[in-house]
C-alpha cells in the first residue's frame, strides 16, 4: 500500500502541517500520485499474518465440509416394443396355451414346463408304474378267468339247447309211433268188438301203447327239466357276462385313478410361463419337447408400453450402489440447460451382462445394464414436455460417497505410510 493509506502516515500529516508540506515540497509531481513513496514493513508482516490465519480457518471450516464423490452414468432410450418372456426354471417345454397372432394379457398363461425331475418324484414315478403295471395284470388275469366262465357258461346253454331238441325231436318219434299204434289199434278195436279177437289179445295189443305213452310222458318231463336247466344255464351266462363288465368298469375307474394321481402330481411339478404385460404373440424361441434353462427366452410380446425405457451403464464397482426401484434423475444430452430440468425414472432392472468387454475377458470389468423406467409423455422436473427420440443420449450423475476434505487427504496419505512402513 502507499503511504497516502497509511494511517499512521495520515494523522502524523494532520499533527504537523509543516513536516508534511516540506515532504510534499521534495517529491515530484509524478511522486505525488504515491506511486514512489516507501512501504511500511511492519503493517505488511501484520496483514501477513491477518491473511495467514483467515486462510487457515477458511482450511479448517472447508475440511471439515462433506464433499460429494460422482460418478457420470450414460446411456440412451429407447421405446419398448418386444418383450422377450424367459423362463424361470429350468426343465422340458410341454405345451403353449397360446398361438403366434393371439393378444394375451397380463397374468395369463403362455406355456407349460416341466421342471427336472428330483429323485424323490422319479421314485413315486416308479412305483406309480409298477402299481398300474400290476393292476393291469391283475385286469388281464380277471379278464381271461371271465372269459372261460361265460366260454363254460355258453358251452353249457349250447349242451342244453342240442339235448332239448334231442328230447323233441325224440318225442316227435315217439309220438308218431304212438299214432301209428293207435291207428293200428283202432281197426284192431273193431275186431275186438265183433269177437274175432279175444281179451287176452286186446290187452297184449294195449300194452304197448300204455308203454309208450309213459314213454312220451317221460320224455316231456325231461324236455321240461332241460328246458329249465337251459333258463339256469342262459341266467348263469348273463351272470357272468355282467361280472365280466363290472370288472372291466372297475378296472378303468382303477386305471382313471391312477392317471389321475399321476396327472396331479405332473401338475404339481409344472411350472406356467405367464405374460408380463399384455400384447400379442409374434414369434416362438422354443418348441414343446425342448429343454430349457432358466431365463432362456420362450416366446416374443410385441407390446406398446405407456412408458419409455434408458439404459445406462453402470461400472460393476457400482452394483451395490443401485438397487430395484430407486428413482433416478436423467438429463438429455439435448436439453442440459437449468430451464429444461431433469426426468425422473425408476430403476426396473440390473443385468450383470457385459455389453462392451468381450465375455471369455475375465481381466477387464464387466459393466451392468441399469434399465430405467420413464414417464410417457416425457415431461421434465420444470413441466417442460419433451418430444421422444429412439437413441437420445441420456446422463445422471450418481453420488457414490460424500467425504471431507480431511478424509480424503488421510485416504491418500494411509497407502503412502504404508508403502513407507513396508520398506
Amino acid at each position: 500500500m502507499f503511504y497516502a493509506y497509511d494511517p499512521w502516515f495520515f494523522f502524523e500529516s494532520k499533527m504537523n502541517r509543516l513536516l508534511f508540506r516540506d515532504r510534499a515540497r521534495k517529491v515530484s509531481h509524478r511522486a505525488a500520485t504515491f506511486g514512489d513513496l516507501p512501504r511500511n514493513h511492519d503493517s505488511a508482516a501484520m496483514r501477513l499474518i491477518v491473511g495467514s490465519l483467515l486462510a487457515l480457518v477458511l482450511l479448517l471450516l472447508v475440511g471439515f465440509v462433506p464433499l460429494p464423490d460422482r460418478v457420470l452414468l450414460s446411456g440412451h432410450l429407447y421405446e419398448p416394443k418386444t418383450l422377450i418372456q424367459t423362463a424361470a426354471t429350468s426343465g422340458q417345454l410341454q405345451a403353449f396355451a397360446v398361438q403366434i397372432g393371439d393378444f394375451v394379457e397380463s397374468g395369463k398363461v403362455i406355456a407349460y414346463i416341466k421342471p427336472v425331475t428330483t429323485p424323490e418324484h422319479a421314485a413315486r414315478k416308479r412305483i406309480s408304474a409298477f402299481e398300474a403295471q400290476s393292476l393291469q395284470r391283475e385286469h388281464q388275469i380277471r379278464q381271461q378267468q371271465q372269459a372261460l366262465l361265460i366260454g363254460k357258461r355258453q358251452g353249457e346253454v349250447n349242451l342244453l339247447i342240442q339235448q332239448r331238441h334231442w328230447r323233441g325231436t325224440l318225442i316227435n318219434l315217439e309220438v308218431d309211433h304212438l299214432r301209428q299204434q293207435q291207428n293200428a289199434l283202432a281197426a284192431a278195436r273193431e275186431l275186438f268188438l265183433n269177437r274175432y279177437i279175444s281179451a287176452v289179445e286186446w290187452q297184449r295189443m294195449n300194452a304197448p301203447l300204455r308203454v309208450s305213452a309213459a314213454r312220451i310222458v317221460n320224455l316231456k318231463s325231461e324236455q321240461a327239466g332241460l328246458s329249465f336247466k337251459l333258463a339256469s344255464a342262459r341266467a348263469n351266462l348273463e351272470s357272468a357276462k355282467l361280472a365280466a363288465q363290472l370288472a372291466e368298469v372297475q378296472a378303468q375307474r382303477q386305471r382313471q385313478g391312477i392317471n389321475q394321481d399321476a396327472q396331479q402330481r405332473d401338475r404339481a411339478l409344472l411350472r406356467t410361463i405367464t405374460a408380463n404385460s399384455s400384447g400379442r404373440i409374434v414369434a416362438r424361441a422354443a418348441e414343446p419337447g425342448d429343454f430349457i434353462g432358466p431365463n432362456m427366452p420362450v416366446v416374443e410380446l410385441a407390446t406398446q408400453k405407456p412408458y419409455y425405457l434408458a439404459k445406462l451403464r453402470v461400472p460393476e464397482r457400482l452394483q451395490t450402489a443401485l438397487n430395484i426401484g430407486d428413482a433416478i434423475d436423467l438429463k438429455l444430452l439435448t436439453h442440459l440447460t437449468p430451464l429444461d430440468g431433469s426426468i425422473s425414472g425408476t430403476i426396473r432392472d440390473l443385468s450383470a451382462l457385459a455389453v462392451s468387454d468381450p465375455p471369455n475377458d475375465t481381466s477387464r470389468p464387466r459393466d451392468l445394464i441399469a434399465t430405467v423406467r420413464l414417464p410417457k409423455p416425457i415431461i421434465t422436473s420444470t413441466g417442460k414436455p419433451l418430444s421422444f427420440i429412439a437413441g437420445t443420449q441420456a446422463q445422471t450423475w450418481l453420488v457414490v460417497s460424500e467425504k471431507t476434505l480431511f478424509d480424503r487427504l488421510a485416504a491418500m496419505v494411509s497407502p503412502a505410510l504404508g508403502m513407507r512402513n513396508a520398506l
